[in-house]
Formats: C-alpha cells, sequence, structure tokens
C-alpha cells in the first residue's frame, strides 16, 4: 500500500514526533503510523480492520492514544496552522473569528451522546471556533444536546494560548444569542461577539456574510468518513480525530499532491 503522506509532508512533521531514548531499539517505522492513523481518518475504517500492511492494529492505537493525550497533536496543529496562516497571509494577524456548531450521529456507545431535537440527531455535537481562513482555533465536542450558548462559555476558555491576541470580533449566528453568554464575554474576553441573523423571512439554508468559513470548515471535516458520524467511545478522540483532520488538510494545503484529484479543493479553497 502507498504512503499516505509525500515525503515533503513527512519532513513537515516527522521533527515534532517525541522520541524517548532509552529502552529497546524501535522497531516500528512511525510515519508507517502515521499513514495507518490518516488511512483510518479517510476510510473510515475500523481499528481491527486495519489492512495488514500497517503496523498492528494495537501498535497504530498506543501511539494515537499517546499523542491524543501527550500534546503531540497540538503542537503539530499549530505549527502546520502557523505555516499555513504566514503562507496564505503573510503579516496579516487574525482579527476575526467565527464560532459554530455541528450536530452528528454517532455509533453505539460510548460518553456523552444526547438528542439535538432542532436537528433531529441522536449523538454529539461538534463545537469549533475557525479563523478567516477556517483554520482550526479550538474544538469541543458535548451531547447533542447540550445548548450552543452554555457549551461556548467552555469552548472559548480553550482559546487560552491560541493566536487570538489580536481577534475583536467573534461571529456567530442565532444560536448564541444568550444574555448569559453576552456576560461570560464581557468579564472574560477581549473581544466582542457578533450575532449574524438570517434576513428576515428566510427559509432553508441561507449563506450568511462571513459565517460560511466555518461552515465551509464543517465541510472539510465532512469530506473524511471517521467523521461522517462520530465514531469514538471517548470525546477526547472525537477532538481529536477533528484535529487530525485539520493537520491532513492543511498538510496539503502545504506540500499539495497534485496527482491526487481529491486535495486539489484544498489549494483551491
Amino acid at each position: 500500500m502507498g504512503q499516505s503522506l509525500s515525503d515533503e509532508q513527512w519532513r513537515l512533521i516527522e521533527p515534532h514526533i517525541p522520541v524517548y531514548p532509552g529502552g529497546r531499539p524501535r522497531t516500528t517505522d512511525l510515519r508507517d503510523v502515521v499513514d495507518a492513523v490518516f488511512y483510518i481518518l479517510r476510510t473510515g475504517c475500523q481499528w481491527r480492520y486495519l489492512p495488514k500492511d500497517f503496523p498492528p492494529k494495537s501498535t497504530v492505537w498506543r501511539y494515537f492514544d499517546e499523542w491524543r493525550h501527550n500534546g503531540t497533536l497540538d503542537t503539530i496543529h499549530d505549527l502546520l496552522r502557523k505555516k499555513v496562516r504566514t503562507q496564505e497571509k503573510p503579516y496579516a494577524p487574525r482579527t476575526t473569528a467565527s464560532v459554530d456548531s455541528q450536530s452528528v450521529d454517532t455509533t453505539s456507545g460510548g460518553e456523552q451522546r444526547g438528542r439535538d431535537n432542532a436537528k433531529n440527531v441522536d449523538g454529539r455535537k461538534r463545537h469549533i471556533v475557525v479563523d478567516s481562513l477556517g483554520l482550526l482555533l479550538a474544538v469541543l465536542v458535548t451531547a447533542a444536546s447540550v445548548d450552543d450558548a452554555q457549551a461556548a462559555q467552555e469552548l472559548f476558555p480553550r482559546l487560552e494560548g491560541q493566536p487570538v491576541g489580536k481577534v475583536v470580533r467573534m461571529y456567530a449566528d442565532s444560536k448564541y444569542h444568550n444574555f448569559a453568554l453576552y456576560a461570560w464575554v464581557e468579564d472574560n474576553a477581549r473581544w466582542d461577539l457578533v450575532i449574524v441573523r438570517r434576513p428576515e423571512g428566510s427559509k432553508g439554508w441561507v449563506k450568511l456574510p462571513i459565517r460560511w468559513t466555518v461552515e465551509r470548515t464543517f465541510a472539510w471535516l465532512g469530506t473524511c468518513r471517521r467523521l461522517t458520524k462520530d465514531r469514538e467511545e471517548s470525546v477526547m478522540s472525537a477532538e481529536a480525530f477533528i484535529k487530525l483532520a485539520m493537520i491532513h488538510l492543511m498538510l496539503n494545503r502545504l506540500e499539495p499532491k497534485y496527482a491526487d484529484p481529491e486535495f486539489q479543493y484544498h489549494k483551491a479553497a
């Protein structure tokens, strides 16, 4: 089976995967492990059905579990985001961001599940903050029954340490029109929460100005079959696969695989 990552893409992330001294010599190629995780992300394959071309599923899971706990995925994600931002908007600090949620069905089992009656979904809800390029700044996964404005008070603190020092406006839709949330923003944030409302009398889906950037990010996530439903036992894994999807996307924006038409839209976007 061919490599999921090109040599150029692997060089972008290899230095940031921790290698611990001591112990027995490593026999597993970490590039094969990363390729296996991306294979699961892209195809929706269950861990136990990982093709034999890859390392054993127990080995791949062990590294995935380690990287989601020790900050490796966060480090790689944030470094790639900085490179993409520098390449596509050099010398332009972020001044705006957008927040939104997406309710998705879950497979059976797992923690934090609920029903979003408005969307007729039984499962979980993904809450994200993105910048004007659609790049991820924060993510939170909850039960689908959790109110968006309530979740935002847990999501927004995750912006701590992220490059949002110049952000002055956070765009949101009418789901975030909530006085408790306004009070939280007033007390804790340096930016203003701006509600972008649908045109009066409109029905069905409407492309709202500015808001389309976060909706496009959800569309990007949807190209990964692992994310078409929430298939994870834990919300930590659910959040980790969202970050992996963004890592995959950014690798292909920085080092596009022009031979693979699946990736060309990322460059066009």
